[in-house]
């Protein structure tokens, strides 16, 4: 699933996932069996840790996969230019056949 985002966004959300403030109560509804995984899978830190750090870990995701996005898409703009320098520098470099 393709993510656009604008550098601002990507910025700002990356800002944000680097602080650490104080916990703040959300209301979430789940499916009773991801509810029973992640409290198996919590551990002694309990289901709202494991909840926070999959959050993080699935928003930085995200950035990282805009920001990839965005990468290739500028590579990808300059892919002719960049191949047909290459070409020339080669045909420069290459020996001139016997005639």
């Amino acid at each position: 699933m393709p993510v656009t985002l604008s550098n601002r966004a990507l910025s700002d959300i990356e800002r944000i996932l680097r602080k650490r403030e104080k916990k703040a109560k959300a209301s979430v509804s789940l499916s009773g069996e991801i509810i029973e995984a992640a409290d198996t899978l919590a551990g002694p830190e309990g289901r709202s840790a494991f909840v926070e750090r999959a959050l993080r870990a699935y928003l930085r995701s995200i950035v990282r996969r805009a920001r990839d996005e965005r990468d290739i898409t500028l590579i990808n703009a300059k892919a002719t230019m960049t191949n047909k320098e290459s070409d020339r520098v080669l045909d420069l470099q290459s020996w001139p056949e016997d005639s």
